[in-house]
């Protein structure tokens, strides 16, 4: 008998078969894992060729044994692992639920409230944990004391988020596996009564994503007045694990000619940091592809508390959050997310230092928990404007800005409902690095067309051409 630490999802039904877990569990191995699985595919393989010989049946059966090999030795290293592993340790696990957040979770995994700060602070700096979807397993490992060792929350079969218990606290650590980033180009054209949506979602595009190509491209596109025949082209690059597992996607281009709408374009921008509030789409001459909106009031966003109503994740009290918390280090330039007159610049023991903003509206704008305020009362500032710094001030575990917001009515909507950019037109430094990467997309385009075009499917006549970067 040996107990197995680590072991994949496969020997419980996990439907993310290729993840390592933890776990403890006992198994009895009648025969040896290798000389099993050799059997296993030399009856498989002997099996598939008895009724056919095409030389394309045999690659595909070579294909798969090689990855069921991979398989086989991710396993056997993880038994290996477990030799070297306390014995004492008690692992537990326990799923996402509908309504969840991390500290219901925590919770039934039996971690103590001491443990559970310690566990979301060492977390929150680069997990978003606002994000969290049902159906998504968190693992930890604790000892005979209750202390968690080890935590562990993969949030795809490619991403792995660890936390490692050390004398002087949690380590954090990044696992990322090899993945297989893939582009490919729809080619189509509307037919009659068809839509562009309509014609996206039937050749079988993610649906976030067939949002993101009409959302662009519906800022210089009256939809209304295309007609069959007009054209489209879209370029995506999409990441796979073991080239079949989807793991995430993005809209690189977007191009439609219609003979009364006219031909326009959309290309990614993208900033060296990925959580740049400027990484959006863009026309060639640096338009934001976004209808009329507010800015955000950081250059970098990282969500570490939604609007609604929250279990607080070391408490576990329910209360109403009205705001977005934005986690960023002390100093970082707070903006103003558009014009208005300052109608609070002031301090009190929950909300620290604050700023409220009247805009043309009548809704405001509130700024809190800052380490500085930039203006003062009756003050005129502009989108964009430099008004603070982010802090920690007032009631708060650690630097973020909250950002809330009234309508004209004087209740607190969810500042998610308005729709933000970093700025209407790239400029400068920004505007150089988009002319570069728009060129590099065109030479993308020009690659991937020169790959072999077939049917997206058989229920439209679009034509994808793909390949491997």
């Amino acid at each position: 008998m040996k107990t197995v630490f680590g072991l994949y999802g496969r020997l419980r039904g996990n439907p993310n078969p290729d993840i390592h877990i933890l776990y403890l569990e006992h198994y009895h191995f009648e025969v040896p894992v290798n000389r099993f699985v050799f059997l296993v595919l030399s009856a498989f393989l002997a099996l598939s060729l008895f009724g056919c010989n095409e030389e394309e049946k045999i690659q595909n059966l070579k294909a798969e044994g090689d990855r069921l090999r991979a398989k086989i030795d991710s396993l056997s290293a993880a038994i290996d692992q477990v030799q070297t592993l306390p014995g004492n340790w008690n692992v537990q696990n326990d799923t996402v639920r509908a309504g969840d957040g991390l500290f219901q979770v925590l919770v039934r995994m039996q971690i103590n409230e001491r443990e559970r700060g310690k566990i979301v602070l060492a977390l929150q700096d680069s997990v978003e944990l606002s994000k969290l979807r049902v159906g998504q397993v968190f693992y930890a490992a604790l000892d005979s004391a209750g202390s968690v060792q080890k935590f562990r929350y993969a949030p795809n079969p490619a991403t792995v988020h660890m936390l490692s218990r050390t004398d002087s606290g949690y380590v954090y650590k990044l696992i990322e596996k090899p993945v297989t980033r893939r582009q490919s180009i729809f080619e189509g054209a509307l037919t009659e009564g068809s839509t562009l949506n309509g014609t996206l979602f039937r050749v079988g595009i993610p649906g976030r994503m067939v949002g993101i190509v009409s959302g662009v491209l519906q800022c210089k596109v009256a939809f209304p007045l295309a007609r069959a025949g007009d054209k489209f082209r879209i370029l995506l690059e999409e990441t796979f694990y073991q080239d079949s597992i989807w793991i995430s996607g993005k809209v690189v281009y977007a191009e439609f000619d219609g003979r009364i709408v006219g031909h326009h374009e959309a290309f990614r921008y993208e900033d060296p940091d990925p959580k740049s509030s400027f990484n959006a789409h863009y026309t060639e001459k640096g338009e934001a592809l976004v209808y009329d909106g507010l800015r955000y009031p950081l250059d970098r966003l990282h969500v570490t508390s939604p609007f609604g109503s929250r279990i607080h994740p070391i408490t576990g009290q329910r209360k109403a959050h009205y705001g977005i918390d934005y986690g960023s280090p002390t100093g970082t330039p707070v903006y103003a997310v558009a014009e208005g007159i300052v109608t609070v610049s002031g301090f009190d023991q929950f909300s620290g230092n604050k700023i409220a903003i009247r805009h043309r509206d009548n809704s405001e704008s509130w700024y809190m928990h800052l380490s500085a305020r930039g203006v003062g009362v009756g003050a005129k500032v502009s989108a964009r404007q430099c008004i603070g710094r982010v802090g920690s001030t007032g009631r708060s575990t650690g630097p973020h800005l909250h950002l809330g917001f009234k309508n004209e009515k004087g209740a607190w909507i969810n500042p998610a409902s308005k729709t933000m950019i970093a700025a209407p037109k790239l400029e400068g430094e920004r505007l150089a690095r988009l002319h570069k990467e728009v060129a590099e997309i065109r030479s993308q385009i020009e690659a991937t067309l020169a790959a072999p075009a077939v049917k997206a499917n058989d229920t439209t006549d679009v034509m994808v051409r793909m390949r491997n970067l």
